[in-house]
C-alpha cells in the first residue's frame, strides 16, 4: 500500500490531520499471556518472582483488580493477590521483539510513525485515509491484524492532535477505541479531570486542585491558562491552532555503557567509581536525546569470565545520574561478593520515553525546582566545550589514580 507522505506538512493548509495513538494493553503481561494461554484469567505480575525484592513492572488487568499497580513493591503485590497469582521475571529482549513486530505492522498502514516507547506509537494517517472508508475502519483493521499476528490487544485514540489522541486512547482500555471528532476538541477536553492531561503529575495535581482547578475547563478559564506553557498549549489545542509535531525515528530502546578493566580488580572504591562514570555517560546521552529511562541494569563479568546481571525499574523515569547510580549501586552490592576480582562492569538504561519537561511534568509555573536539571545541563555544556576531564564528580576521583 502506497501512501502520501505528509512528513513535510505540505498536505494543504485546509487539510486537518488525523492522528492515531496506539497503546498495547498491559504490554509485558500480554506478551506472556500470548505465549502461555494457561495464564489467561489469572492475576499476572511481570517484574520478578514470588518472594524476590523488586518492583512490579507490569500487572495484567486481573492483578489490577486487586489493587496492584506498576512500580509497586513485589512483596506488597504478593500480599494483595490470591495464591494462584503468577509472578514472572520478564524478558526485555522478548518484549522488544514483540514491539518490533507491532511497529512493523503499523508501517503497512502508514509510513508516518513516531514510536514513543516499547508499547506506544503515534501515527499521522492523514495521507493514507483515502484507502479507507473512515479512520475507524482503518483502526479496526489495524487492531485485528495485531491481534491475529501477535496475540495482543491494543487501544487506539483518534484525534486531530497528539494530546487528544493520547487521552482518548486511555479512556476505554483494554481493547478500546475512542474518536475525538475534528472541531470538537474543546467539548472533549473541558470536562476531563486535569490529571488526565499528559504532563500533570501526582505532585502538580494537588497544587492545581488547591487553586480550584479540577477540570481542563477550569485550567483554561483560570490565569494559568494564559500564563503557563501547558495552559497555552491546551488553548491552542481547543482552538484548533496547534499542529502536532511528529518525530519519525524509531526510538532506541536502551543505552548501555560498559568497560573492561586494564587488569582484573577487587578494589570496591574503584569499581563503584567506574559505575558512577558509566551511569553518568548513559545519562548524558539521555539528556542529549531528550529522553528519560525507567529501567536500570548492572552487569558484572568476573575474572573467570562468568557474567551476572540484575535490573530494577524506577518509580519515576529519569535522566539524572544520581537516580540511576543510586539504583545501580544497590544492584552492584547484590551482584558483587567481597574480594572477588572483576574484569568488566556495565550499566544499561532502558524503557526509554521522551522527556516532557523536568521530572516528566510540563511547566505549570508551580513544579518542583529544576536546579538539578540546570546543573546537569551546565556541566554537559562545559564538558562538551572543554573535554570531559575539565570537571568531574568527587565520587569518580578514585579513577584518577588508575590513570
Amino acid at each position: 500500500m502506497q501512501c502520501r507522505n505528509v512528513r513535510d506538512g505540505r498536505v494543504g493548509s485546509d487539510v486537518m490531520r488525523t492522528i492515531f495513538l496506539l497503546d498495547i494493553d498491559c504490554f509485558f503481561a500480554s506478551v506472556e499471556m500470548a505465549l502461555h494461554p494457561e495464564l489467561r484469567g489469572k492475576p499476572v505480575c511481570v517484574g520478578g518472582r514470588r518472594g524476590e525484592r523488586g518492583i512490579v513492572a507490569c500487572p495484567n488487568y486481573e492483578a489490577r483488580a486487586y489493587g496492584v499497580r506498576t512500580a509497586m513493591p513485589l512483596r506488597t503485590a504478593e500480599r494483595l493477590l490470591p495464591p494462584e497469582a503468577v509472578f514472572l521475571p520478564g524478558s526485555h529482549k522478548l518484549y522488544g521483539e514483540y514491539s518490533d513486530r507491532v511497529m512493523d505492522i503499523l508501517e503497512t498502514f502508514t509510513p508516518d510513525i513516531e514510536q514513543v516507547s516499547v508499547d506506544e506509537a503515534y501515527m499521522d494517517v492523514t495521507g493514507c485515509l483515502h484507502f479507507w472508508r473512515d479512520p475507524v475502519q482503518m483502526a479496526t483493521a489495524m487492531r485485528e491484524q495485531i491481534r491475529r499476528e501477535c496475540g495482543l490487544t491494543v487501544s487506539i485514540g483518534i484525534a486531530s492532535n497528539k494530546m487528544c489522541a493520547k487521552i482518548a486512547a486511555g479512556l476505554k482500555k483494554p481493547d478500546g477505541m475512542v474518536v475525538v471528532p475534528q472541531g470538537l476538541e474543546r467539548e472533549f477536553l473541558t470536562p476531563l479531570p486535569v490529571e488526565m492531561v499528559p504532563g500533570v503529575g501526582k505532585k502538580t495535581q494537588p497544587k492545581l486542585n488547591a487553586r480550584g482547578i479540577v477540570t481542563v475547563g477550569d485550567l483554561l478559564s483560570s490565569r494559568w491558562g494564559s500564563e503557563t506553557s501547558l495552559g497555552r498549549y491546551l488553548t491552542a489545542i481547543v482552538e484548533g491552532q496547534h499542529a502536532s509535531v511528529m518525530h519519525y525515528d524509531r526510538v532506541e530502546q536502551s543505552i548501555s555503557r560498559d568497560t573492561t578493566f586494564a587488569s582484573d580488580t577487587a578494589d570496591s572504591a574503584f569499581i563503584t567509581a567506574t559505575l558512577y562514570f558509566l551511569a553518568e555517560r548513559c545519562c548524558k546521552t539521555l539528556r542529549k536525546r531528550q529522553q528519560h529511562a525507567y529501567t536500570v541494569t548492572v552487569k558484572v563479568r568476573f575474572a573467570d569470565f562468568s557474567t551476572v546481571q540484575k535490573q530494577m525499574t524506577l518509580r519515576v523515569p529519569t535522566a539524572h545520574e544520581e537516580d540511576v547510580f543510586g539504583i545501580a549501586r544497590q544492584l552492584l552490592q547484590t551482584l558483587l561478593p567481597p574480594h572477588r576480582f572483576v574484569r568488566l562492569v556495565g550499566v544499561k538504561v532502558a524503557h526509554l520515553l521522551p522527556a516532557e519537561g523536568e521530572g516528566s511534568q510540563m511547566d505549570l509555573g508551580i513544579v518542583p525546582s529544576e536546579k538539578l536539571g540546570t546543573l546537569h545541563r551546565r556541566l554537559d555544556a562545559l564538558q562538551e566545550k572543554h573535554g570531559y576531564g575539565c570537571i568531574h564528580w568527587g565520587i569518580t576521583h578514585a579513577l584518577r589514580r588508575w590513570g
